[in-house]
């Protein structure tokens, strides 16, 4: 598939979504793109916010909606330019420049002349306008968006433009050849080209440390049960820096949090950006920096060094991502960007010591996850960051390939819900086949757009379920993060219990997150409003959870019912539709504690104040829930089947290594000691011919196996 044949697949889709959503097109553009865009790390969590207006001269002010990224201090505001298939497919400069104008002129009124005063306070852009006023001082630069449908002609993706005050304007352009790129692409995010000539700097010093070819790596790991099998060569490179703290600072402004993995940019949203020690390092004796500091840790696809008189200098990196020392570098920057009172930061003498390990792009997906966690393994970041490969999704993505959904409506084909356990897999599938492809149609058939579960889909409706609407407010990094903690404590405990009752469960969750929103769209006050339709959607799902799991112990939402009809029934969506009115008013209410509402909604105290109040719960819908006993029944056949399954796939990955694996793998353990008795009895009953495994058997092989990798022996 080509851009124009993308181009034309993705304005039927969002056609049809428009049409189902009863939303402007334009809407359902930007909802498309910026969950791309946020799956990409540009920004975290997008807030629709639309908005449309003139100043007090009469001009246009424009915005669809912003983001706030704690971890650069950057606020970032969004405008879809949606052209349509019958509006043109181009965007000339003056199409860039008026659009920037829109924006622009929305922070300048909302900042120097009170633009929120004359908006309703029960709206987003009331809420939104009251934060640029408030919080100016402590916004760093603001990242204006501008997704469209149609071709750049200018050709340029970032562009730099006057200051707002004191504060740094960055635009950038998405699109549709840059969309089409990103999504075609099997990067996590867009690649970062730093030309430091063209920063206004020269070369960062450095040596070449190491450089090796074909080397092996621990990608492969037994613990990453199911996992499609890698090659574990790879060719690196290793270079040992000093980068002036001029340069560092002068890279974080201009690409933000983008430069941070994203474990280390979760770990730094989470707990914060500066420590008290750097910052006094920084403040009164920068020259101590590169004595006192660690340092940081990178990485990177591409480098390009030459050499000087004074040896050798790094002039170009491609894909420069921060594995260990974000706070270092987040410190600096902020710093001098938010100084205090009295405060004379000069970093011109500030130098820190800085490794960067080169990766072949191919490896690199699964290196650098790697590269973090070690190099973290002795820091604070809690090992539930590093997620993203653990066999609980490898199993959710494996029933999601082949547990069909029930038919409904008459269809004559089966349809799944994908589970998306890495970013764009669902796209890159569509992007194999030609647009109006039989292939294409095919696999839209199978799969179709509106059941695709992404990572923090998945954690946002089971933390609902578990009565989290607080935390899932938090937004993407906090709610991840929460759900993966739990998840690897579970998994420990007893891993039988992910089986396909659960996934079958997770799919309701989805099935009542969709259709929750379906409802709040035909209400009257979100018609007039258009805000916080996600907060109601949270909290309703909670209420109704926590309801029931309170007064009713042994009920439960009928999810069988659910399952076998692929929508909700018709008490829970009267139930529903009396909620989230209630929810509305209780979060808007003029007596809150808070008066942003969308920061209320993060609060822990919102969530026991909801807990507290008294909902309207109707006769019928109690009536509908159905006894735990029934879905009981179903789960225990589901965790029975799941502990045959799992013991299989252990006992395949036990015989894959070979015998001859086994057999070094005792002579290397009984050489240096480290076997029990019943280890080496273990080990000859897998090298005998007909030698069956008992459950404890292979649970004790894999435990060995590991042991033995720990303490040195080779992978493979």
């Amino acid at each position: 598939m080509d851009v124009l044949e993308y181009r034309e697949t993705l304005h039927e889709e969002i056609a049809r979504y428009a049409n189902v959503n009863i939303q402007h097109p334009a809407v359902e553009f930007l909802n498309k793109i910026t969950s791309i865009l946020s799956e990409a790390e540009e920004f975290d969590d997008f807030v629709e916010c639309e908005y449309i207006g003139f100043t007090t001269r009469r001009a246009k002010m424009q915005i669809d909606g912003y983001a706030i990224d704690d971890t650069d201090g950057s606020c970032c505001i969004f405008l879809s330019e949606y052209k349509g298939p019958y509006d043109g497919d181009s965007m000339k400069k003056e199409d860039i420049d008026a659009a920037i104008n829109k924006i622009r002129r929305f922070v300048e009124e909302s900042i120097g002349k009170e633009l929120y005063l004359r908006l309703e306070e029960s709206t987003e852009a009331y809420q939104f306008s009251k934060y640029l006023h408030d919080e100016y001082k402590n916004i760093v630069k603001f990242r204006f968006y501008i997704v469209t449908d149609a071709f750049n002609k200018q050709r340029v993706k970032r562009i730099n433009v006057a200051n707002i005050g004191e504060k740094r304007v960055e635009v950038n352009v998405w699109d549709i050849k840059r969309i089409f790129e990103l999504v075609n692409s099997k990067r996590k995010k867009e690649s970062v080209d730093i030309k430091l000539e063209e920063l206004g700097f020269g070369g960062i010093p450095c040596v070449k440390a190491v450089e090796y070819h074909n080397v092996k790596a621990d990608i492969d790991s037994f613990e990453y049960l199911g996992e499609e099998k890698v090659s574990d060569k790879i060719t690196y490179s290793s270079y040992l820096a000093v980068i002036p703290g001029t340069i560092l600072n002068e890279l974080y402004q201009e690409y933000g949090s983008r430069l941070l993995e994203g474990n280390v940019r979760s770990f730094l949203s989470v707990r914060g950006k500066v420590n008290k020690s750097i910052q006094n390092t920084i403040r009164n004796y920068p020259e101590m920096f590169f004595a006192y500091n660690n340092g940081i840790a990178a990485t990177a696809t591409e480098l390009e060094t030459k050499m000087t008189s004074e040896g050798l200098e790094i002039t170009r990196i491609k894909d420069l991502q921060i594995v260990n020392g974000g706070q270092t570098t987040a410190s600096i920057a902020n710093i001098i960007l938010n100084p205090k009172k009295g405060d004379n930061i000069d970093v011109s003498n500030l130098y820190v010591p800085m490794k960067v390990s080169v990766l072949e792009h191919e490896m690199s997906e699964k290196i650098i996850p790697k590269i973090s966690e070690y190099s973290n393994s002795q820091n604070k970041v809690d090992a539930s960051d590093f997620f993203s490969n653990h066999p609980f999704h490898i199993r959710m993505e494996g029933y999601s390939r082949k547990l069909p959904a029930p038919a409904i409506d008459g269809n004559q084909y089966q349809q799944y819900w994908f589970y998306e356990r890495t970013r764009g897999q669902y796209d890159q599938g569509k992007m194999k086949f030609k647009a109006r492809s039989a292939q294409l149609n095919e696999y839209k058939a199978k799969y179709p757009d509106k059941q695709v579960i992404k990572l923090v889909d998945l954690a946002r409706y089971m933390e609902i379920y578990n009565g989290a609407p607080d935390k899932v407010s938090k937004g993407k990094q906090a709610i991840v993060k929460k759900f993966s903690a739990a998840i690897k404590e579970q998994w420990i405990e007893d891993s039988t219990i992910f089986n396909e009752f659960y996934f079958k469960r997770l799919v309701c969750l989805a099935i009542i997150f969709k259709n929750t929103d379906e409802i709040i769209k035909q209400t009257e006050w979100y018609k007039q409003k258009r805000s916080y339709k996600a907060n109601v959607i949270v909290y309703t799902m909670s209420i109704i959870f926590d309801y029931i799991h309170k007064n009713f112990a042994d009920y439960e939402v009928d999810f069988l019912k659910i399952w076998n009809n692929q929508k909700i029934y018709p008490e829970l969506e009267k139930q529903i539709r009396i909620l989230c009115s209630e929810v509305y008013a209780f979060i808007t209410d003029e007596n809150r504690p808070k008066e942003n509402v969308t920061e209320w909604c993060k609060q822990k105290a919102c969530w026991e104040l909801a807990q507290k109040q008294h909902w309207t719960f109707d006769k019928e819908f109690i009536g509908s829930l159905i006894s735990k006993d029934k879905l009981e029944v179903k789960e225990d056949t589901a965790k029975q089947d799941r502990k045959e399954a799992d013991k299989q796939e252990k006992l395949e990955l036990i015989n894959s290594v070979g015998r001859d694996y086994w057999d070094e793998l005792g002579r290397w353990g009984m050489e240096r000691k480290l076997l029990t008795e019943i280890e080496i009895a273990l080990i000859n009953k897998i090298l005998s011919i007909d030698g069956k495994l008992s459950e404890k058997d292979v649970d004790l092989a894999i435990e060995l196996r590991k042991r033995m990798v720990d303490e040195g022996l080779a992978v493979n």
